[in-house]
């Protein structure tokens, strides 16, 4: 009960902290610097990057101010962002970025969890503080041009020989401070849309992330490796997962060690993705103190995820996952170690572990499968409550390699194998209600 407090006490504060914050911080008072002025046209075949980066020297050599795009359709090149600077994009303005490669020359950042070498992002505010980015218009990074020239070796996990990456994130936040993005839309990712990397003090909200189904690793939002973050009323409708948490990848995020903490998404809305809210599977920096909070998604693979393999290595602590309303999702609850096929190996900072994780009210109609939490041999998942569910699927409640872990007020409804315990240890179902299916 006195963790429950605190947890909520932390959740208070950080939204107070926030919501004050927001009328203080990343609010331009200084000069507007129309684009317009310095070149730009109504065009998008014509490209007005030059315009863009002469509006942004003046920025910068002002000290900061606005940056605005008026209504229209503007093309241009990658934008790189300076201190002090508010990027604006009025009602009926889309920015679209150029598809020539080699416009983005390549830069060192993190990609899906390791260092490499890949395209400039086509927003990229790099070791900065106190910068916006507002709506409502829209940044469309035509992403399709990207997607059809990608090869296999660019697409899923296992790249031992990687190449150098061909496809730009929409917008990286890399290593800032002070960073409010609000009221925007992101279509067409080429890559993952919205990354906040190595930054704290993060404020995303009423935003619009919008990709294809089938378009490929174009995530909504992913927080990596970063402190003290709010995502909030936000939607996603996207080819890979919505809103996720990462923090660096097997040897070398752990040997970075730097954790994502401290982070809300409060009221996101999600579509298509893989996930509505997930964590890892890059999380060997560890991750705690985590909430999502008021979120729901229609049509996902799966709801609250939580996925880590042997390898990765890493903590996650201290997670809560409250009020969603799920339908149509493959698992609306998973908790999983095994991302990928790997052969049972000894304890060792190579062995990913969960523990400390709640869940509660939660509803979900039409999944495949409720709720699934699987451990490993070497370290099963451990210390979940998961109270106040109503759930309803195909399958229902599987609990292996788990210890610990306790349901409270829980309404079942499944087709078949309502629950099953598989290697685990001390499993308590409390005021559990188990209906028949229809």
């Amino acid at each position: 009960m006195l963790k429950r407090v605190i947890s909520l006490l932390f959740l208070g504060s950080l939204l107070i902290s926030c919501a004050t914050d927001k009328n203080t911080r990343t609010t331009s008072s200084g000069p507007v610097f129309d684009i317009t002025t310095y070149g730009a046209v109504d065009n998008p075949q014509t490209s007005s990057a030059d315009a863009f980066r002469q509006a942004i020297a003046a920025c910068h050599q002002a000290g900061g101010g606005t940056v605005r795009v008026p209504a229209g359709k503007f093309l241009t090149g990658p934008i790189d962002m300076v201190d002090n600077m508010t990027l604006q994009v009025d009602t009926n303005a889309v920015v679209l970025f150029e598809t020539d490669r080699a416009k983005y020359p390549d830069i060192s950042s993190r990609w899906e969890g390791l260092t490499e070498n890949g395209p400039h992002p086509l927003i990229f505010a790099n070791g900065l503080h106190h910068i916006a980015i507002i709506g409502p218009g829209t940044f469309d990074g035509q992403g399709a041009a990207w997607w059809a020239t990608m090869d296999m070796a660019e697409h899923g996990n296992a790249r031992p020989n990687r190449p150098i990456r061909r496809r730009p994130m929409l917008l990286q936040i890399k290593d800032c401070t002070d960073v409010r993005i609000d009221r925007c839309n992101f279509i067409n990712s080429p890559f993952w849309a919205v990354h906040l990397l190595y930054s704290e003090h993060i404020d995303v909200g009423h935003c619009r992330i919008i990709n294809p189904p089938d378009s490929p690793n174009t995530d909504a939002l992913n927080t990596d490796s970063c402190r003290h973050v709010l995502v909030h009323d936000c939607y996603a409708d996207v080819g890979d997962d919505a809103f996720g948490i990462k923090s660096g990848r097997d040897e070398e995020g752990r040997k970075m060690n730097r954790p994502t903490e401290y982070v809300t998404y409060l009221r996101c809305h999600v579509a298509h993705a893989h996930s509505v809210c997930a964590i890892g599977s890059e999380e060997s920096g560890s991750v705690r103190h985590v909430r999502f909070l008021d979120c729901d998604g229609d049509g996902t693979d799966n709801g609250i995820r939580i996925k880590s393999t042997r390898g990765r290595g890493g903590i996650v602590e201290d997670i809560v996952a409250s009020h969603f309303r799920l339908h149509n999702v493959r698992n609306a609850i998973i908790f999983s170690l095994r991302y990928t096929k790997t052969p049972v190996e000894p304890f060792s900072e190579r062995t990913p572990l969960f523990r400390d994780i709640h869940v509660d009210h939660v509803t979900a109609r039409d999944s495949r499968n409720c709720c699934v939490i699987e451990g490993l041999e070497e370290c099963p998942i451990q210390n979940v409550t998961l109270t106040d569910l109503d759930l309803s699927g195909t399958n229902g409640v599987t609990c292996a390699y788990a210890k610990n872990i306790t349901f409270k007020n829980v309404r079942l409804t499944a087709q078949t194998q309502p629950f099953v315990e598989d290697h685990s240890e001390n499993i308590r179902r409390l005021n559990w209600t188990q209906l028949p299916a229809k």
